[in-house]
């Protein structure tokens, strides 16, 4: 085995989330440490970042609904053999189900070790079991994560997604607002999600929230919603619903978007939860968390390792959303622009000393490192 590892990544696709986006951070950050890595899944909108980034994508079709059906499950296993053999892959790396847990086979018939970072709370247990009985060694993202896993009887590795200082960054936010077509002295809220599951309830929620802050006399209040989702129709309803009310379109649908530093950018306050906080602390931005699991709040100095235990509302939470206490927070955190600036300022620093994409890059490469080497692969 050569000094550069070969390692696959495997994800149902390359569309716009969370988890993409911190696979493509990473990927960004391997060459730099000895990691090559590959990418086999579907295509998406992120195809050309990955690209750009000097990944090779090998196009398969993961997609769940394709991989429950029987006849395709053959097809795919042996599509993903043959990829792992031209490309000499050292270690694979899987993010999600089912793709994952047919990416692991595929690496079992060869005997290529499998990584699978579990992203959330919300995988099927019989799947997550199934990658666990094939060998995979598992990496959770957060503490609520690490403590389910060993709720199914999984143990696994703590390692915090990481942020690209490269790519989340404070930029003028005349500039930011200017590129939306919003006027630089609003008041802006950004939220940004995959609008599915609880995260477009919490969307909906501050939406009206944000309503009744423009009925109370905030009238320079804007938001701008970056996302999409199945939800995205009920989303796009409200947002019509409460403009025509308001008399303008103070809502705004930005859609699925790759430069997600520009939209963080554009606000005083980002609402958000899991990776999309601290990409916006990166940015210099304060975060009011909510998220799948439930409501946190403003995320200060005082507070923000506990947000961080929760994962910032994604995976544990203080209470249950409600709409007039994010009004209430949301009115109360506006009302003070220099106090949001200042925590802005000391959330960004808090981001990069503790989840730096280098960091979280450098002990994956040794975890790679060190399967590797106690795996004798047969890939004839």
């Amino acid at each position: 085995m050569s000094d550069r590892m070969r390692v696959l990544m495997v994800m149902d696709s390359l569309s716009v989330g969370g988890t993409e986006t911190y696979v493509l951070s990473l990927v960004k950050a391997f060459p730099r440490i000895g990691v090559q890595p590959v990418y086999a899944g579907a295509g998406g909108v992120m195809y050309e970042p990955y690209a750009r980034a000097g990944c090779p994508i090998h196009i398969v079709e993961l997609a769940a609904g394709s991989l429950l059906a029987p006849e395709w499950q053959e097809p795919v296993e042996r599509a993903l053999v043959q990829i792992m053999r031209r490309r000499r892959i050292d270690v694979v790396h899987v993010h999600q189900t089912p793709s994952g847990l047919y990416a692991a086979k595929a690496a079992a018939k060869l005997g290529i070790p499998v990584v699978m970072t579990v992203h959330g709370a919300y995988y099927p247990a019989d799947q997550l079991r199934g990658l666990a009985e094939v060998g995979a060694v598992f990496i959770s993202v957060s503490k609520p994560v690490e403590a389910y896993l060993a709720r199914q009887g999984i143990a696994s590795r703590l390692i915090p997604n990481g942020v690209d200082a490269a790519d989340f960054y404070p930029e003028s936010s005349a500039k930011s607002r200017e590129s939306l077509g919003i006027a630089p002295d609003s008041q802006v809220i950004v939220y940004a999600s995959r609008l599915a599951w609880d995260k477009a309830s919490a969307c909906l929620m501050l939406i009206r929230a944000a309503h009744a802050l423009r009925q109370a006399g905030r009238e320079r209040l804007r938001v701008v919603i970056a996302g999409d989702g199945n939800q995205f129709a009920a989303v796009k309803e409200l947002a019509e619903a409460v403009n025509a009310e308001a008399g303008e379109a103070f809502v705004q649908l930005a859609g699925n978007q790759t430069e997600m530093r520009r939209i963080f950018n554009a606000g005083d306050l980002v609402v958000g939860t899991g990776r999309v906080a601290l990409e916006a602390m990166a940015c210099g931005k304060p975060v009011l968390a909510v998220g799948n699991h439930g409501y946190f709040g403003l995320v200060r100095a005082e507070n923000r390792e506990e947000a961080w235990q929760c994962y910032f509302g994604d995976h544990d939470s203080r209470e249950r959303p409600d709409e007039r206490r994010m009004a209430e927070e949301l009115d109360a955190a506006l009302n003070d622009p220099r106090g949001l600036a200042a925590i802005g300022e000391e959330s960004r620093a808090w981001t990069l000393s503790r989840f730096d994409i280098q960091d979280k890059a450098v002990r994956l490469a040794a975890l790679y490192r060190s399967l590797s080497r106690n795996a004798p692969k047969e890939r004839g």
